[in-house]
């Protein structure tokens, strides 16, 4: 699963066939198929794996550079973000890859790669709620579209400073949304 997704990552998910997957994992096709239902189910799994595994590094990334403090924490994020845009392997957002490439909503792909955008607006709010934000909904959403525009940002445009120029304005929202008068 994990070099198959290395191999999503890098090729994207359309130009991996299940042949390549079959020989550089050197899985035969008869335990492929005791295991996943088709190629495209593996793909599900593999950003399923994908959501799990960077929550967990994001939050603890976010938490290491901002203790407890839900403001610091918000903030964090950009700063989290902006390391993973300049690692020398990015190749831009994995879930923002798999909905682009599985545009139908229907699609159990599209549906996990939105998920994590869902869990991670879900983090946002409960964030938002501790900073004391008056629209604590509100900011979590609008949070989460400056971190998607960052990512496309990057992605699109190759530029390195999207975090931070992200950042920079979601310090004047958070501000804006939490401070008194």
């Amino acid at each position: 699963l994990f070099r198959a997704l290395d191999l999503f990552y890098v090729h994207g998910f359309h130009e991996v066939g299940l042949d390549r997957i079959l020989e550089e994992t050197g899985v035969t096709k008869t335990t492929f198929y005791n295991h996943f239902e088709s190629r495209d189910h593996l793909i599900r799994e593999a950003v399923v794996l994908r959501n799990e595994w960077e929550a967990s590094v994001f939050a603890r990334e976010v938490q290491r550079r901002a203790g407890f403090d839900p403001k610091k924490m918000l903030l964090a994020v950009f700063d989290v973000l902006d390391d993973f845009f300049t690692l020398p392997d990015y190749r831009g957002c994995l879930f923002l890859a798999a909905s682009t490439e599985f545009p139908s909503r229907t699609h159990p792909v599209h549906k996990a790669a939105a998920q994590h955008y869902v869990d991670a607006e879900r983090d946002l709010l409960r964030m938002a709620e501790a900073a004391g934000a008056r629209d604590p909904v509100g900011l979590a959403r609008t949070w989460q579209i400056l971190v998607q525009g960052a990512l496309m940002a990057r992605q699109t445009l190759h530029d390195d400073a999207a975090a931070k120029r992200a950042r920079a304005a979601a310090e004047r929202l958070l501000a804006a949304e939490t401070d008194p008068g």
